[in-house]
């Protein structure tokens, strides 16, 4: 398209005519990459799982939220910990975001005090890749098994993971 009228002159008409097509190809397209990228939020957030992790069992605990538990076994609970690290590390592109022991040191008191069902300590790294007005996260849980439950000697991961529709 000319932007120039008959008599040689720049047309006003002609120049607005190409901006709003511009601007109309913009907002079209912006719609577009938003609708799109909700979409992607629409399902629960994958995390690659530790070698030789198996399915233990599924909670659904709504339509938008469930936890999934593996079974590692032969691991040992730190070194999960560091795989999920690089993986954070990976997914946020940074080293600020951190896996958090609990407790920080040492176990956790009930189990000093020898409830055979709780687990000495547990790490804790968040996924999370919310956005505007919408919710996606996997927290990763890693817990060394215990004898109550028959896993002593595995590492127990749980992917809680809460996404929306």
């Amino acid at each position: 398209m000319n932007i120039l009228g008959r008599d040689g002159n720049i047309s006003i008409i002609r120049i607005g005519t190409i901006g709003a097509i511009i601007g109309l190809i913009l907002v079209v397209g912006g719609i577009i990459l938003f609708f799109a990228d909700r979409a992607t939020h629409q399902v629960p957030l994958n995390i690659d799982l530790y070698p030789g992790a198996t399915l233990w069992y599924e909670i659904d605990r709504s339509a938008t939220s469930q936890s999934v538990l593996y079974q590692i076994p032969g691991a040992n609970a730190d070194e999960v910990s560091a795989y999920y690290q690089s993986k954070l590390n990976d997914f946020t592109g940074n080293n600020e975001e951190r896996c958090v022991r609990s407790p920080a040191a040492g176990n956790f008191p009930e189990f000093d005090r020898g409830q055979p069902d709780v687990p000495p300590y547990q790490w804790s790294c968040m996924f999370d890749r919310s956005g505007f007005q919408i919710t996606q996260y996997t927290r990763v849980n890693i817990q060394p098994g215990v004898a109550s439950n028959q896993t002593e000697g595995m590492v127990i991961v749980e992917y809680e993971q809460l996404w929306q529709s």
